[in-house]
């Protein structure tokens, strides 16, 4: 069962800070950033922003894997120093400009196709969102969300079968994706090696970061690298989040106290 990250403070946290090399690696929607209703609207807490700023200077690393495109996460952070990856994995900034997988291509007529059928179809206050290599349709803003899930979720599933895309489920989404190899987890363990940490925690709240916090474990058993995963709660989060997770926090705000705990604790 995870424990509250407060109740770690001298055993696995002080254990991750007395590492030598360290990497933050974090969620954003959810983690370090409240949710809203449109998802253009989302943005990091003025206090996690400016304690990413001050992890970049003492840590190794510190990288934001998130689920909307690479780009539109670095806008919205805009820090410099910072690594990020989009797309659950299948993108990353790098130099300037995003980089995708390369098996991405062949997928990209169905993902436009798949943009069109999900378009088409008509329940009030869903929203499409064409992130270039996977495609999200919300149902956070229609009167009935529970009601538009079961709705939604078989004729989501058919357009992904008719397309060849693989099909998810999230935090009041649906996500259709190429059948590539990747996700936050793979990221997050490519990120450990390319850096050569000895410690790293990960921070996120939702299904799609399950592979991330599994990963974090594995790692730590594997004595790769000693990785924390840290779940963030929410009123709606993933049942299976409590018992993959190493650690909680109790929200975003909460995820600012155990920033500024790291921040005053790794030297």
């Amino acid at each position: 069962m995870s424990t509250h990250w407060q109740e770690a403070k001298e055993t696995s946290l002080k254990k991750l800070t007395e590492q030598k090399r360290i990497g933050l690696v974090t969620d954003m929607d959810g983690t370090i950033s409240y949710i809203v209703r449109k998802p253009e609207d989302a943005a990091v807490t003025p206090r996690n922003l400016a304690l990413l700023a001050s992890l970049r200077e003492k840590l190794t690393l510190v990288a934001v894997v998130s689920g909307r495109p690479a780009q539109n996460v670095r806008e919205r952070i805009g820090l410099s120093g910072v690594e990020y990856v989009g797309n659950h994995g299948l993108e990353r900034w790098m130099a300037g400009k995003v980089r995708h997988n390369a098996a991405l291509t062949a997928y990209l007529p169905r993902l436009e196709a798949s943009v069109a059928k999900l378009r088409q179809i008509s329940l009030g206050g869903t929203q499409v969102e064409d992130k270039g290599v996977t495609v999200t349709i919300h149902y956070r803003q229609t009167e009935n969300p529970a009601e538009i899930r079961e709705r939604l979720r078989p004729l989501v599933r058919q357009i992904a079968s008719d397309e060849g895309l693989d099909f998810f489920e999230g935090r009041m989404i649906f996500e259709l994706r190429p059948p590539v190899k990747a996700d936050k987890g793979i990221a997050f363990a490519e990120l450990v090696q390319e850096f050569a940490l000895d410690g790293v925690i990960y921070l996120g709240d939702d299904t799609t970061d399950l592979a991330a916090l599994v990963m974090a474990r594995h790692l730590r058993e594997k004595e790769t690298c000693y990785a924390l995963g840290v779940r963030v709660v929410s009123d709606d989060h993933p049942v299976a989040l409590p018992e993959t997770a190493d650690l909680l926090a109790a929200g975003v705000d909460d995820v600012e106290k155990l920033l500024t705990w790291i921040f005053e604790h790794v030297s």
